[in-house]
């Protein structure tokens, strides 16, 4: 068992773009709706620009390569991504529980939790209703017109006029006349979803508040969150196009090197779901105090080779970022063995994040590793699920591929060993003009896995020296999908940042037991100091003691080891340190309050056995 150094002291893609870009429909997903990205009724590439990933006698340093923006609609299929309980305001999930709350000092703020657990429904019963009618071929489409008026009428009462009037405004723009039988039996699902998606962004955008989407449900992330593990921030490396840089909300957004000519939405994009700051415009990122250096390997016709590609990983390793993420690839590959050498020559002190790409492709070739070179404990390669949780169908997967190390492949070196989904459809993005916009792809699920990577270390900083550990805890804490345990369609399963940087598991945890605040003394037993994880239940489920601790201003400081390093954790057993914040090893940090539920929910389970699902 480790000597701790104890320490404490005593402490108090197919929707509208919103601002300043409201008619820019060739670089987002506005205007008509047509399954590919790209300029309306012009040429369409998945993967932007020209791509010839095995050109020649395939040298990996050769060939081209571009952004993941895939081949997808947005809206494809029967999204209602603000219904039960995937609305971000919805359900047992509430996205701001804590003391960070958006809203605050907003007059709306009382109103909007209730309206949008009621609109949400509403929304969802009214298109089910608008798909039934159109299944059963009727012209008869009142009881539609009627709801929708009931939609609009109940925006009235909190958003005044505007929301009428936007409602309006964003079914004109989708061609749906919700005066004519015909048109409204010609609305689509897409032109369905586009339209009320639309509708919340413009609705929300008029209050002056960050714009909630329902990813941060979905990944158990919050503001309160990122306040709590992420108040020093951490260096990112983003291999992206170039942004524009002074319309991002991203404070610390820098261009490191590559080409500057090639400007468009992509890295602007990624870069505001990693760390768009919380400051009352805008979207959200998971990790807003992050440092965000780019480089872009991409020329002017939007491709780049594997040499720009190596450079790139060269120059943001060198600078000292601790994860790196990579929004692009190849056609047909979720991982291909370009990635090998790049991966090979990484320092040990970096953590690569992949999207998987945008072609339904399940790999099925093996990857041939460089000789001499270990199979990657430092990489994550990340899929795409919907609101439903559900895999898109466009989201590559690992399959039962495998790394051949020395061409010999070894069960703990297949793909699905170090594949993840995250949300990745009709994602809240900044649009690199000022505005925002949706975007859909596994390049928009890479990141929410970056930023939670950067909160691990920005909360315990020397992880970044820890890139298998680091990439370890952010595997085993997924939430697991599919078929039990690690699976070839989801691999380790949901993104979860909550659990991420929670403890792994409770029963392997190194106790001390509850330090107790008397004015500015603190007092333990010291002739006890250290519980086992079974002493931490039995008090947890000791009647009246939870209360105890309550009133008390009690407090419990926990180790776990992972790897060949380890993880503190300061859980609050009282409301009065919520907001506090205590010193341990030396470091100063607030209170983990998130996982006082998580604690009592483990001190209340029967004993498990083996994964299961969460």
């Amino acid at each position: 068992m480790r000597n701790w150094l104890l320490v404490t002291v005593a402490a108090a893609c197919l929707s509208a773009t919103s601002g300043a870009n409201a008619a820019n429909r060739d670089t987002d997903q506005g205007g008509a709706i047509t399954p590919y990205y790209g300029t309306d009724g012009g040429p369409v590439d998945p993967f932007y620009g020209t791509i010839d990933p095995f050109y020649g006698d395939g040298n990996p340093d050769y060939g081209l390569i571009g952004p993941l923006w895939g081949d997808l609609s947005s809206f494809w299929g029967t999204v209602n991504p603000f219904y039960g309980s995937i609305n971000p305001f919805y359900g047992e999930v509430d996205p701001f529980w804590g003391t960070v709350n958006p809203f605050n000092g907003n007059p709306l703020r009382s109103l909007l939790y209730g309206y949008w657990d009621v609109a949400g429904p509403q929304w969802g019963a009214l298109n089910l209703e608008w798909s039934v009618l159109q299944q059963a071929g009727s012209k008869n489409y009142l009881l539609v017109q009627l709801q929708l008026a009931v939609l609009f009428t109940s925006a009235d009462l909190v958003w005044g006029p505007i929301g009428h009037e936007l409602g309006n405004q964003m079914l004109a723009k989708y061609g749906i006349d919700p005066k004519s039988q015909a048109s409204l039996a010609a609305a689509t699902p897409e032109m369905r979803s586009a339209f009320y998606l639309n509708w919340y962004d413009a609705l929300m955008t008029t209050i002056g508040v960050d714009d909630v989407d329902w990813w941060m449900a979905a990944v158990h992330w919050s503001p309160e969150l990122a306040l709590t593990n992420g108040a020093a921030g951490t260096r990112v490396g983003l291999l992206d196009a170039s942004t524009t840089g002074a319309n991002s909300d991203v404070k610390r957004f820098r261009f490191i090197g590559g080409y500057a000519g090639y400007v468009d939405d992509h890295g602007a994009a990624v870069g505001s779901l990693i760390a768009a700051r919380e400051d009352g415009t805008g979207v959200m990122g998971m990790a807003p105090k992050s440092q965000i250096g780019l480089y872009n390997p991409f020329d002017a016709s939007g491709s780049g080779t594997w040499k720009d590609v190596s450079k790139g990983i060269t120059r943001l390793d060198v600078k000292e970022n601790s994860v790196i993420n990579a929004s692009l690839g190849v056609p047909g590959w979720t991982l291909s063995k370009q990635w090998g050498p790049i991966l090979a020559s990484l320092s040990d002190k970096s953590v690569l994040v992949k999207a998987a790409g945008n072609e339904a492709v399940q790999q099925s070739s093996d990857i041939s590793w460089p000789h001499g070179a270990s199979a990657p404990d430092n990489l994550i390669v990340v899929g795409s699920v919907g609101p439903a949780q559900q895999i898109s169908r466009f989201s590559n997967t690992p399959g039962e591929a495998c790394i051949l190390v020395d061409k010999t492949c070894q069960e703990q070196n297949k793909l699905k060993y170090r594949f993840l989904v995250a949300p990745g459809e009709l994602m809240l993005v900044e649009d690199n003009h000022g505005g925002i916009t949706r975007m859909t792809g596994t390049s928009f699920s890479a990141p929410l896995v970056t930023g939670t990577i950067s909160l691990l270390h920005s909360r315990w900083p020397w992880l970044r020296s820890y890139p298998a550990e680091t990439t370890q805890i952010v595997l085993q804490s997924a939430t697991d999908l599919g078929a039990p345990g690690v699976d070839p369609v989801y691999g380790w399963g949901m993104l979860n940042a909550e659990a991420a940087v929670s403890p792994l598991s409770f029963d392997n945890l190194t106790v001390f037991q509850p330090f107790v605040f008397n004015g500015k003394k603190i007092e333990v037993d010291r002739n006890n100091p250290n519980w086992t994880p079974a002493a931490l239940k039995t008090a947890i489920l000791t009647p009246g003691q939870l209360d105890t601790w309550d009133s008390e201003g009690a407090f419990l400081v926990a180790f776990e080891n992972v790897g060949t390093t380890y993880r503190d954790f300061i859980i609050p057993l009282s409301s009065q340190l919520v907001t506090a914040s205590q010193t341990v090893n030396g470091s100063r940090n607030r209170f983990q309050a998130y996982i006082y539920e998580r604690m009592i929910t483990w001190a209340e389970s029967l004993p498990r056995h083996g994964r299961q699902k969460k």
